[in-house]
């Protein structure tokens, strides 16, 4: 018979992994479009503190594959924090130019 507490890791582990590739697309989208206008800083803020918490459990209780994540997602969800306080509002078009520079250069 198998114990429910192998299986408990074997889950764990797939929601690791799940967790943390959950967010890196959003932070690859981010970083190569410069733009994060749409991320909501609050949701980040929460996010950030609420695994901060989990953090602060999994190392009391030596729950690694929740450490691992928890300092993943507080990792990515912090990038995309720093990302939208620096990245600029507007957009830029495959040329290189703000829509701002290409409404002026028309006329």
């Amino acid at each position: 018979m198998v114990d429910i507490h192998v299986i408990a890791n074997y889950v764990s582990f797939i929601g690791t992994v799940c967790g943390l590739f959950s967010r890196v697309p959003q932070v690859y989208q981010t970083y190569t479009t410069k733009s994060a206008k749409d991320l909501s800083t609050k949701t980040l803020s929460i996010n950030i503190t609420a695994n901060s918490c989990f953090l602060f459990y999994s190392i009391v209780n030596g729950q690694y594959p929740i450490m691992l994540n928890c300092l993943s997602v507080i990792t990515l969800e912090s990038s995309l924090v720093y990302m939208k306080k620096n990245f600029k509002d507007i957009k830029k078009s495959s040329s290189g130019l703000s829509l701002v520079e290409m409404i002026d250069s028309e006329n």
